[in-house]
């Protein structure tokens, strides 16, 4: 019957959507001079061609589900970081935490809050391991490309829930120098100025630079001051080399500094599901300066392609917390953390035209982080100094082997394996001192792990037809395990947790029709899921730790369409259902959490969107593009009892573009009905107070954008 009800409740508000969709193309004023020519062909090349190095060049012909974003659309969308695309992608969350020190990633019910990510990420071919370097800022970017599923066979560490690929703009297809310059409610400001220039046919370089300011949607009653108040500044470059038609060299820098308030946490009052004020007295805040560079070399002939990519980033936060979050002065910790990552990746791929086509490759890391904390427990006048190092190496090799037109036309079979070598260090040191003694100095301890792993995978992929794909995938997912270093922890066996991993299955079909003018896609997947990495309190009672549950399963579908109804007209909308439950997680004969749903993981994903672009022939106007969208997610749980839950709810934004030339004004709006939700919930496990962080406000500005 909660299923029942859900369903119904997820239908009325797309009805409400679909409605509101109805108004705005009634409102659109009618076209007395239109194009001749329609969005077909940007329509394929800008949201069928996968990028991905490692894939085939069509999303039609990837046995596997995938969402790609094109550069217009995260324009339209006002993307400006990898939270914004929550919930318009299938089955893809986001927990906003508050600040970039965490930017957790959810697909398919697989996700991690704390520690490593359970899904991948990659800007530029470089890969990002910590969840740390998530959030940053988004400007320059061609295209996102987010695949589900285990993708551990071609793209290794921890991406068991899936993989985002990000990127960036190249000189040698874009050139001329773009400015924009936004303005909004809450003191919002952002600058961005693209600057791309080809000296040749084999020469390219961009510079590229981003401000962004924010006052902050949140006020700390305690001392009238923003909460949430932000900055950050960052800039990226690329160069670019043909050296002969088969070597192409191309460096890609990027870096950004960061300053946030935070953490802006209310009270909640379980009771009455009301979130009180914000209300501490020790100033709160996240400090950030990430760098990353990658070096690509590929060299490619008729027969096979090579690819390199070394890749090195730095990052170096510093946290602040008042964790106990109220008035009182009962905790405050400061977090440093520092990173040094160099990794390399070889990659050969056949470039034959025959039935047999090849990949192999190898790749390597190393990781190097220092994480200092020092705290006041002022309950128990006591200070503390935790020094915790980590080393992490990974050595992994991998291969895909895909055979076309077996046993009959148009049938692919697709086999991968990868062996994944991953071994960690940690020295840990805590130090302490209660009321008036001298800080204790006590010797290091050092753990140390290895773990190895084979991740298979099998696809079968039949076309039907030139419009009509299925497919079949049996995949292998995996996430290597770690330490605690959480001070609170007494116990031995508590200082380590295992490794997870999963078997996906997945069935799907990807189908383009009336002339491409509507693309279906869709899938279903269910995940057999052991020794899961979940999120609990410390056992004396402060902090958190990770821990493994026994066993856990995902199930759901994904759908996705998008149709061209008529000239200049573009509608899409997608669909996720995830239900992902505990199947037996047993922490004492008392106590066991059997059938319940795993905390942060919405049952649905809902975005629907309409866009409308009317072309003017007269005037110094040239064309008015308007915008409308809808972000649904459904109820989730943010404890393991499931207990405390958020309900569905839905976000409407919306967009009128005026352009001129090489003008264009932007007035837009998110969460213009101003739907009122929790973002993130959690207990102060030492007060059992509960806090939640409340939804953001509606939002208003405006663009303006000059294109020389």
């Amino acid at each position: 019957m909660l299923l029942i009800h859900s369903q119904r409740l997820i239908m009325n508000r797309l009805y409400a959507v679909f409605a509101l969709l109805i108004a705005f193309t009634c409102m659109a004023k009618a076209q007395q001079n239109t194009n001749t020519q329609d969005s077909i062909k940007h329509y394929l090349l800008d949201d069928i061609e996968v990028k991905s190095p490692k894939e085939v060049p069509l999303a039609k012909e990837v046995p596997a589900s995938i969402s790609l974003i094109s550069a217009q659309k995260i324009a339209d969308n006002e993307v400006h970081s990898l939270s914004d695309i929550s919930a318009t992608v299938p089955n893809f969350y986001m927990i906003d935490y508050g600040s970039k020190l965490q930017s957790p990633v959810f697909i398919r019910g697989i996700g991690s809050k704390l520690g490593t990510p359970s899904v991948g990420l990659y800007v530029d071919n470089v890969p990002y391991f910590e969840k740390t370097t998530f959030g940053f800022d988004f400007y320059d970017i061609e295209r996102i490309e987010v695949l589900r599923g285990p993708q551990g066979t071609l793209y290794g560490r921890n991406t068991m829930g899936g993989i985002i690929n990000i990127y960036s703009k190249s000189p040698l297809y874009y050139k001329g120098t773009n400015i924009l310059a936004t303005a909004g409610n809450h003191g919002y400001y952002n600058v961005n100025i693209n600057h791309y220039n080809k000296l040749s046919d084999k020469v390219g370089f961009s510079i590229n630079g981003n401000y962004n300011k924010l006052n902050g949607y949140y006020t700390n009653r305690f001392d009238g001051k923003s909460a949430d108040d932000e900055y950050s500044l960052s800039g990226r470059t690329r160069f670019v080399w043909k050296i002969s038609d088969k070597i192409t060299l191309e460096n890609i820098a990027s870096y950004e500094k960061s300053k946030q308030n935070g953490f802006p946490y209310a009270h909640y009052d379980v009771s009455d599901n009301k979130a009180g004020d914000i209300n501490y007295n020790q100033e709160s805040s996240y400090k950030l300066d990430l760098f990353s560079d990658g070096l690509v070399l590929k060299y490619q002939n008729r027969a096979f392609e090579l690819l390199s990519t070394t890749s090195y980033q730095y990052y170096d936060g510093t946290m602040a917390v008042d964790q106990d979050f109220t008035a009182d002065s009962l905790y405050f910790f400061n977090i440093g953390d520092r990173q040094n990552m160099v990794s390399q990746e070889v990659v050969a791929k056949s470039h034959s035209k025959s039935r047999y086509n090849w990949l192999v490759g190898v790749d390597a890391f190393y990781q190097k982080k220092k994480q200092h904390t020092t705290g006041d427990i002022y309950s128990y006048k006591m200070k503390q100094d935790i020094c915790s190092n980590f080393k992490t190496s990974g050595l992994a090799f991998f291969h895909q082997s895909t055979l076309s037109d077996i046993f009959t036309k148009g049938l692919t079979l697709t086999a991968g394996i990868r062996l994944d070598i991953e071994k960690d260090k940690l020295e840990y040191v805590l130090n302490q001192a209660i009321g008036n003694a001298q800080m204790s100095q006590n010797n290091p301890s050092n753990y140390e792990e290895t773990f190895t792993q084979v991740m298979p995978k099998v696809a079968v992929k039949y076309k039907i037809n030139q419009v009509l794909n299925t497919y079949a995938t049996v995949s292998k997912g995996y996430k290597s395990g770690g330490f605690n270093t959480n001070s609170s922890i007494d116990l031995e066996e508590n200082r380590s947790y295992d490794p997870e991993n999963s078997w996906n299955y997945e069935l799907g079909f990807k189908s383009s029709m009336l002339n491409n003018r509507l693309f279906i896609d869709a899938a279903v997947f269910y995940i057999d899921w052991n020794d899961q990495q979940i999120d609990v309190p410390v056992p004396t009672g402060r902090g958190n730790m990770k821990t493994n549950a026994g066993k856990s399963e995902s199930k759901g579908f994904e759908l996705f369409a998008k149709a061209l109804p008529g000239k200049n007209w573009e509608a899409t909308l997608s669909y996720g259902y995830t239900h992902a439950t505990f199947t037996d997680y047993v922490v004492s004969d008392e106590l066991n959490y059997n059938d319940n749903f795993v905390p942060y993981v919405p049952r649905s994903t809902v975005n629907a969107g309409l866009k409308k672009t009317i072309t003017i022939k007269t005037g110094c106007l040239n064309k008015i593009i308007a915008n409308l969208s809808y972000r649904g997610t459904g109820k989730h749980y943010w404890n393991l009892n499931n207990s405390i839950s958020q309900d569905y709810y839905g976000l409407v934004d919306g967009k009128l573009s005026f352009v001129s030339g090489k003008f264009q004004l932007d007035i837009w709006g998110k969460n213009i009905l101003d739907e009122s939700y929790n973002s993130y919930y959690f207990i102060v496990s030492s007060t059992g107070d509960s806090f939640v962080q409340t939804g953001r406000p509606v939002t208003f500005g405006v663009n303006l954008k000059l294109n020389l």
